[in-house]
């Protein structure tokens, strides 16, 4: 199974040297909200490296949502935050799922119907605003905490450290995260680190010029073989020169 090398970071991994870490990195993952309120501070600075440096990336929340109410109130917000860059990213947006600090458990320690539901309203969220939405959450919480048939039609992405790539379900789970204790060149102390199974840069890519075909077909009524031509060969007299020009 081909997969492609990604990190995934947020304040706490501080100053990043991005070209350094571009050499050794296929993608990364910024964390942009937290909770209904939390605005990682450095995911702005964060994103707008990966631009410049022409990483592809994509961004993730952290979910303390105990209940539906406060959970789409954080993705709203989280939606409301990434959305200047929706253009830029390339890589689905991620609710992550998990209870590292135990706020969960601590405030009524929610059902797995209830977390379960909370995952699928937080990716119909993302959808509706054109995004592709992935669930995060650790091997246990899917195993445990999170039921397996209700989320059986979204992207997932499993944490689980203390195994081999040959346990990954790859039909079952796009991303693995597996290490939290990663050394990258360009980034002091450790960091997480993953594969993507699937590389949503080029599946992007490919979504997007389909889409600008179309609209040139709809717009010039131009065959599928001229457009092929054109984009073979620079534009030459006898061709739709606005065309040419959508192609580039």
């Amino acid at each position: 199974m081909e997969k492609i090398k990604g990190i995934d970071i947020s304040e706490f991994n501080g100053t990043i040297d991005f070209k350094t870490v571009k050499k050794q990195t296929d993608f990364v993952y910024i964390r942009a909200t937290y909770g209904r309120y939390g605005i990682d501070k450095r995911f702005k600075e964060y994103a707008e490296e990966c631009v410049k440096n022409e990483i592809p990336f994509g961004f993730y929340y952290y979910s303390y949502a105990t209940d539906l109410n406060t959970a789409e109130d954080e993705v709203e917000f989280f939606l409301k935050a990434i959305l200047p860059y929706k253009e830029q990213m390339t890589f689905p947006a991620m609710i992550d799922m998990e209870d590292s600090d135990g706020y969960k458990v601590e405030h009524g320690n929610p059902s797995k119907e209830v977390l379960s539901d909370i995952c699928v309203m937080a990716s119909e969220k993302i959808a509706e605003a054109s995004i592709s939405p992935i669930i995060y959450a650790s091997a246990d919480w899917f195993k445990n905490r999170l039921e397996e048939e209700k989320l059986s039609g979204f992207m997932k992405w499993i944490a689980w450290w203390e195994t081999d790539e040959k346990n990954i379900d790859t039909k079952k789970y796009s991303i693995w995260q597996y290490s939290s204790k990663g050394e990258i060149n360009g980034i002091k102390g450790k960091v997480d680190l993953d594969y993507s199974f699937v590389n949503f840069k080029l599946l992007k890519d490919y979504v997007n010029n389909i889409s600008k075909m179309n609209f040139i077909k709809s717009k010039t009524l131009l065959s599928d073989f001229d457009i092929q031509f054109m984009t073979c060969y620079k534009w030459r007299s006898g061709f739709n020169k606005q065309a040419f020009q959508w192609l580039k």
